[in-house]
């Protein structure tokens, strides 16, 4: 039998050599550069766009940036839709935190978002408020009669079969005619899409505060992405009796009665 001993060098585990971001700044900037020079106009424009959005970020005068987990209880909340819906999601999650009974959406449901929210949250009843709804021909029609409809080529079913979608009422106008006097003081969320319609922000944002309850949340989609939301909410933020926030990583802006952020440590 032989024995073979490893000598004290071959028994230590081989050396890791720790990189750290100065030595990598060379390479990543040549490749900024071969990539501006040689990728197709599409991917350079996305370099641009994000460096825009960082850019107003950290100019915005007003409006104060957090991380998602900045947000109360966020952590310990659970919402099921597709991945791609990101801003969509983080919606839901907020309005399951906060545990909403009527939430309203002021804009076009692009995004599905009505569908996530009734569909996260059982017992909610949401309203959608969009002018490119056609109308009921009915004189008083009932939540029944304006059933949300979606084309389920996004989920694999038709939408407006669930007991999700019959808890969505679609209302046809513009907040800024719209009689919300029957509502008033009802929402604990107002969710609106400013994003495809920035011109109507300021109406919208008008009528959620009247629509608000006494802890209720406005949400704005499209303010790191629209100038005209950006700079509508940044003159609007000075006079109001809380803060604006920008959740990090998303289209979102935040308004609440509730203290939902922890304060800064």
């Amino acid at each position: 039998m032989v024995l073979l001993s490893a000598s004290p060098s071959q028994s230590r585990e081989p050396r890791v050599r720790r990189v750290r971001d100065r030595q990598i700044a060379v390479g990543v900037l040549t490749g900024v550069v071969g990539n501006l020079l040689t990728r197709p106009p599409r991917l350079r424009s996305h370099l641009w766009m994000n460096l825009w959005i960082e850019l107003k970020r950290y100019g915005a005068p007003r409006i104060r940036n957090i991380e998602p987990s900045r947000i109360r209880g966020i952590d310990r909340v659970r919402v099921d839709g597709p991945v791609r819906r990101h801003s969509p999601l983080v919606v839901a999650a907020l309005a399951k935190l906060l545990e909403c009974e009527t939430i309203f959406q002021l804009g076009p449901d692009n995004g599905d978002t009505a569908w996530l929210l009734a569909h996260n949250l059982p017992n909610v009843r949401v309203f959608v408020l969009d002018e490119g709804i056609v109308a009921p021909r009915q004189p008083a029609p009932g939540p029944t009669d304006r059933v949300y409809q979606l084309p389920g080529r996004d989920h694999g079913f038709s939408l407006d079969a669930t007991p999700d979608a019959g808890r969505i009422t679609q209302l046809h106008g513009d907040s800024a005619t719209f009689d919300f006097l029957k509502y008033t003081g009802s929402a604990d969320l107002v969710y609106i899409e400013g994003s495809r319609r920035p011109d109507q922000v300021r109406s919208d944002t008008e009528a959620s505060f009247g629509l608000l309850s006494e802890l209720g949340t406005i949400v704005w989609d499209g303010y790191s992405g629209d100038a005209g939301v950006y700079a509508y909410l940044n003159e609007l933020a000075p006079s109001l009796d809380r803060p604006i926030y920008h959740i990090l990583n998303t289209r979102l802006a935040l308004y609440s009665r509730w203290d939902i952020v922890t304060p800064d440590i």
